[in-house]
């Protein structure tokens, strides 16, 4: 019952933002730009700008011989002048703040409660949790080096690390790491274990990766994931599997050879 709370209170619902979580931060953004999106279309320009201030235009005073001229130039509207459009992005002002304060908990506000501005309160955020440049270039390496290394555990079934590689390739684009179709192909089909090594090995060779989706190649092995476990499964294990086949190969051409000398 807790982790279900803990999700809802994570996730938010129509009418209370999503709850920031540190481990989540990255999520957590996501979740907000897109509850805050879902009440206006322009409320989210408030996380990088400052409150709308209604103006008006004053028009050039000309100089004459007892006064300066005074420029073309904007002044702070009456609001007893504000038009419909004013009001409501005034108001989405205020509701910005409002939300994200909503969704910040309690032990993180407090370092956060000397921001004045919503952008100010978000920008406060990503420095503290996300850090400054050295951290940005830490993480960016780890998500690098999560893609180049990524393999399938053991026992995973192959939605699992499907699932879990997309995870990897949406941590490298938070970070501006965009693979090509072919290197994402390629690395996952590298990631499956030794039971799959004839079926990765002929789509590498064979198929245009570069023309496939990861969704393609995976729909592709899927289709045979049945096959392949039953297969596993007769071998005893994948590396039993290979020195199976291994010895299979050896037996079929040592009978050959000896049909020839017959």
């Amino acid at each position: 019952m807790a982790n279900t709370t803990n999700a809802f209170m994570s996730t938010g619902s129509q009418s209370k933002p999503p709850t920031l979580v540190k481990e989540e931060y990255p999520e957590w953004k996501v979740r907000m730009v897109s509850f805050l999106e879902g009440i206006h279309p322009r409320i989210c320009e408030f996380l990088y700008n400052p409150p709308y201030v209604p103006m008006n235009l004053i028009p050039r005073v000309p100089a004459t011989k007892s006064t300066p001229e005074i420029p073309e130039h904007l002044e702070p509207n009456e609001v007893t002048s504000w038009s419909e459009e004013d009001k409501i992005m005034v108001d989405l002002g205020h509701k910005c703040k409002r939300l994200l304060i909503m969704a910040v908990p309690h032990d993180i506000f407090k370092s956060v409660d000397h921001c004045y501005l919503s952008k100010d309160i978000w920008a406060e955020l990503e420095r503290q949790i996300e850090g400054g440049r050295k951290t940005l270039k830490n993480n960016r390496a780890v998500c690098i080096n999560e893609y180049h290394t990524f393999k399938a555990l053991e026992r995973e079934s192959l939605s699992d690390t499907y699932s879990r590689f997309n995870t990897v390739i949406s941590n490298c684009k938070r970070y501006g790491i965009v693979r090509s179709p072919e290197d994402n192909n390629s690395v996952f089909l590298r990631s499956l274990g030794l039971e799959w090594i004839h079926l990765t090995m002929s789509m590498s060779t064979t198929l245009d990766l570069e023309g496939w989706t990861l969704a393609d190649a995976f729909g592709s092995l899927k289709s045979q994931e049945n096959q392949v476990i039953q297969m596993k499964r007769s071998y005893g294990g994948p590396l039993a599997l290979v020195v199976g086949e291994g010895a299979e190969i050896k037996k079929e051409e040592k009978e050959e050879g000896s049909s020839g000398r017959e």
